[in-house]
């Protein structure tokens, strides 16, 4: 594996926590992911702090509103030079074109990803929320809607991995959360693999939080993930 497919998710307000972590881990991960939890408190300075890692950020935001409020919110993130960031698929296209408008006049290297159905939801979450539909049929949907508004990628949990690989073949980065070790309790997370299973399914990159950040030895535990992949 000439890459390291594994991106931190590194989920706390502190940044001396974030940095203390990433120091840690460092020589095991391939990247590091920062999502709303990190960003509403640290912001933009604290995502200036985590670049002198010189690891490739993931800024996962989730935008989701009217095209032209995402797409300003998106100027901002494209200025962090991020390698992925992310969009909710559920926008619509009318967003994500904007959005892939607006990296296209800008020049931005960052890859769009678009989110599908978070690794929390089953389908009892769908009926709830009256989609009228399954997660499976759900994920196909809106994948097929990333795909024509020209996303990089889509961001899915590891159980829809080979079936949207099959498809879609090399057309979309595959962004999988979702994944957990052997020893590791789900949390709220319902549609799980092991890291070496995601990847064997054809995931891209694998992004991992509690199984590292919670873990006694947090470089251990990400040098254990990171041999079981290899």
């Amino acid at each position: 594996m000439n890459n390291n497919p594994i991106f931190c998710a590194i989920d706390t307000s502190d940044i001396e926590i974030a940095t203390n972590l990433a120091s840690q881990i460092k020589p095991y991960i391939g990247g590091i992911k920062l999502g709303l939890e990190f960003f509403t408190s640290c912001g933009i300075s604290g995502c200036h702090t985590m670049k002198k890692f010189n690891l490739p950020l993931f800024i996962d935001l989730k935008l989701h509103d009217i095209p032209n409020t995402v797409a300003s919110a998106l100027r901002v993130i494209f200025s962090l030079e991020p390698q992925y960031t992310t969009l909710h698929i559920s926008g619509g296209s009318e967003m994500l074109r904007s959005c892939v408008n607006l990296k296209s006049e800008l020049q931005s290297k960052t890859d769009l990803l678009g989110v599908t159905i978070l690794t929390s939801f089953n389908d009892s979450t769908i009926e709830e929320l009256g989609f009228g539909s399954s997660v499976k049929h759900s994920i196909e949907q809106l994948t097929s809607i990333a795909h024509e508004s020209g996303l990089n990628g889509i961001v899915c949990s590891p159980h829809e991995v080979n079936s949207i690989k099959e498809t879609y073949k090399n057309k979309l980065k595959l962004i999988v959360p979702g994944i957990r070790s052997g020893k590791t309790d789900n949390d709220d997370q319902k549609r799980t693999l092991s890291a070496k299973e995601a990847i064997s399914a054809g995931a891209d990159i694998l992004v991992i939080g509690r199984p590292i950040t919670k873990a006694k030895d947090p470089a251990k535990a990400a040098e254990s993930l990171l041999q079981e992949i290899m």
